[in-house]
């Protein structure tokens, strides 16, 4: 069910490691490397919560700015690889190279949606998730993903009042946790992982069809020691949250993605998710094409007529909630 960004042919890269410093703002100093149609590109990778090294990739229009930034996530496990040493230094050092390793490949990244947003003048931060997370959806990445977007804040050539965030997949889940979290102008979720499980696991009970969420579902249940079902009798006392369970506290408008015959988002509780953002008086707005196959926003498995459409219509929500915010 996740999804990753491919990559162009490699482009020479003639930058080293970024420089990080505090958590909450570790800015790149590195020089900017010239890109295609204009545009500059560097790795910024910052720190995550507990000081992990994540790999993080910035494009921008050529200039000072300011400009507005969209900060994307990809679908699938963190590109970045487990490192393993013998030492605390030499894991640190290996675990250093390898968000290099990993931004690299994100400053590669050229699926449908980024170019088109390079190409509104809009800059571009693609972050990656921790190489070792706990389990899938682990809350860290909640953390993680708020370090970096206060870190693209502070970039200098950024616009802070017109910060957007796009997410596929996985990516989609972590994106919709920031938007209860963080200030932010808009957000896309595509096809959004694991939206609620225990919506999901009514499905499932059903016989519907829940794709990838089955084995989300699973984990959770073996991590709490008790059924979905068990823990919607006191959600709270389990600690259970979800995209729908914080729909209330959503700060900005959202723009929902993805096929009515993708699994892995079932269309039930997407409508579930939106359904409940509207009765807390948010903006949603949703595309559902008929034939939306998991990762068609970005192009995958290959593009088909409804990735330019996603493509459309990703950008004009981004545009005029840009366009609003600027004006405020």
């Amino acid at each position: 069910m996740n999804i990753s960004f491919r990559a162009c042919s490699p482009i020479l890269l003639a930058i080293g490691l970024a420089v990080t410093g505090s958590r909450a703002a570790s800015t790149s100093v590195e020089a900017w490397e010239s890109l295609p149609n204009g545009v500059q590109g560097r790795l910024a990778n910052f720190e995550g919560d507990g000081g992990v090294k994540i790999a993080g990739y910035v494009r921008k229009p050529a200039g000072d700015g300011p400009f507005p930034i969209v900060i994307v996530l990809h679908g699938g496990g963190p590109t970045a690889r487990p490192v393993t040493a013998d030492t605390d230094a030499a894991r640190a050092e290996k675990l250093a190279a390898e968000s290099v390793r990993a931004g690299r490949v994100l400053g590669r990244a050229a699926n449908p949606l980024l170019p088109d947003f390079l190409a509104q003048g809009w800059a571009v931060y693609t972050i990656d998730f921790r190489p070792n997370p706990r389990y899938t959806l682990d809350p860290l990445e909640w953390d993680d993903t708020l370090v970096a977007i206060n870190q693209a804040r502070a970039f200098p050539f950024v616009d802070p009042k017109r910060m957007a965030i796009f997410g596929g997949s996985h990516g989609a889940h972590v994106a919709g946790r920031m938007v209860s979290r963080a200030k932010l102008a808009c957000a896309v979720l595509c096809a959004p992982a694991g939206i609620d499980l225990i919506a999901l696991a009514q499905l499932a009970a059903k016989g519907i069809p829940i794709g990838g969420n089955q084995r989300l579902v699973r984990e959770a249940e073996q991590r709490a020691g008790v059924k979905l079902a068990e823990i919607e009798k006191n959600p709270d006392a389990h600690h259970y949250t979800s995209l729908i369970t914080e729909a209330a506290g959503a700060r900005c408008p959202i723009l929902l993605i993805s096929g009515r015959n993708d699994p892995s988002a079932p269309l039930p509780v997407m409508e579930a998710y939106a359904d409940k953002l509207r009765a807390a008086g948010k903006v949603v707005e949703t595309y559902h094409p008929d034939n939306g196959p998991h990762g068609f926003y970005v192009g995958l498995p290959k593009p088909i007529p409804e990735t330019e459409e996603s493509t459309r219509r990703a950008v004009a929500f981004i545009r005029r909630h840009f366009d609003q915010a600027g004006t405020k």
